[in-house]
C-alpha cells in the first residue's frame, strides 16, 4: 500500500511538473503567437497603407488614362478633319488640274480655229484678189498711162508756161492757161479741172515707209494730215507710178500709220525708207 501510494505520489508530481512545463511552453508560444498576430496586423496596416497608395496611384493612372484617351480621341477626330481637308484639296487639286488641261485644250482648238480661219479668210481675199485682179490692173494700167501722159503735157505746158512768161502778150499766155487745162481730159469724155489734171490730186500725198513685216502681213507708214486716213480704209501703195499693191487701214498715231497687207502686196519692193503715194 505504501509502495502504491508513493508511485501515485510520484506520478501526481510528475504530472504538476509536466502542466508546469505544458503551462509555460504554452504560455511562451502564445507569447510568440500574439508577437506574430502583431507582426501581421503591422504588415497588413502596411499592406493596407501601400494598397492605398496603390489604389490611389491607379486612380491617378485611370485619370492620366482618360485624359490620354480623350487626347487621342482629340488628335484622332484633328487626324480625321485633316484628310478630310487634304482628300478635298486633293479633288479640289484634280478638278484645277482637268480645268487646266481642258481650257489648254480649248486654247488650242481655238488657236487651231484661228489658223483655219485665218487661212480661209486669207484664201477668200486671195480668191477675191485673183477674181477682180486682171479688171483692177487693166484699170491701174489705164489710169497709170492716163496719169503718164498727163504728166507730159504737164511737163510741156509748164515748159511752154515758162518760155511764154517772158512775152508778155496775152494771147500766148492764153494758149498756155488752155493747154494747161487741155491735159485734165480723160478716157470718159470729160474735161477736169486744173486742179483735178495734177497727179498729186489723183494719186494722193506722198509718205514714207517706216518698217515691214511680211511675216505678220503689217506695214507701217509715216502719218501726216494730208493723208486724211482712217481705220478702215483701203488704199493702193503706188511707187514711180507702178502699183505695189493694197492695204487696209488698222490704227492710226499722230506719227504713223498702220496697216495690213492685202494678198497680191509686193512685199519685197516694199523696202523701209521708200518714198510711196496713195491712191484711194
Amino acid at each position: 500500500m505504501n509502495s502504491l501510494s508513493i508511485i501515485l505520489r510520484i506520478l501526481a508530481v510528475v504530472a504538476a511538473i509536466s502542466a508546469t512545463a505544458l503551462f509555460f511552453v504554452s504560455k511562451g508560444k502564445l507569447a510568440e503567437q500574439q508577437a506574430a498576430t502583431q507582426k501581421a496586423k503591422e504588415a497588413t496596416v502596411a499592406v493596407q497603407a501601400e494598397l492605398t497608395d496603390a489604389n490611389e496611384q491607379i486612380s491617378a493612372l485611370e485619370v492620366r488614362l482618360k485624359n490620354e484617351r480623350d487626347a487621342l480621341a482629340n488628335e484622332k477626330s484633328k487626324l480625321e478633319s485633316v484628310r478630310s481637308e487634304m482628300y478635298t484639296a486633293r479633288q479640289e487639286v484634280s478638278r484645277t488640274q482637268r480645268q487646266i488641261s481642258e481650257a489648254k485644250k480649248n486654247i488650242v482648238d481655238l488657236e487651231n480655229t484661228a489658223r483655219r480661219l485665218r487661212a480661209d479668210l486669207l484664201k477668200s481675199e486671195q480668191s477675191l484678189a485673183n477674181a477682180s485682179k486682171e479688171s483692177e490692173i487693166a484699170q491701174l494700167n489705164e489710169r497709170i498711162a492716163e496719169l503718164e501722159g498727163s504728166t507730159a503735157d504737164l511737163k510741156k505746158a509748164l515748159e511752154d508756161a515758162i518760155v511764154n512768161s517772158s512775152n508778155p502778150r496775152a494771147s500766148d499766155s492764153t494758149e498756155g492757161d488752155n493747154k494747161i487745162a487741155s491735159f485734165g481730159t480723160d478716157s470718159r469724155g470729160f474735161t477736169a479741172s486744173k486742179s483735178q489734171a495734177l497727179p498729186t490730186a489723183s494719186i494722193g500725198a506722198e509718205t514714207t515707209i517706216e518698217s515691214l513685216s511680211a511675216t505678220n502681213g503689217l506695214i507701217a507708214l509715216a502719218n501726216s494730215p494730208e493723208l486724211g486716213l482712217s481705220p478702215g480704209t483701203t488704199v493702193t501703195i503706188i511707187k514711180k507710178l507702178k502699183s505695189l499693191g493694197k492695204v487696209q487701214v488698222s490704227q492710226v498715231t499722230d506719227d504713223l500709220v498702220l496697216a495690213n497687207l492685202l494678198p497680191g502686196a509686193k512685199t519685197r519692193e516694199m523696202v523701209a525708207g521708200t518714198t510711196v503715194s496713195l491712191l484711194r
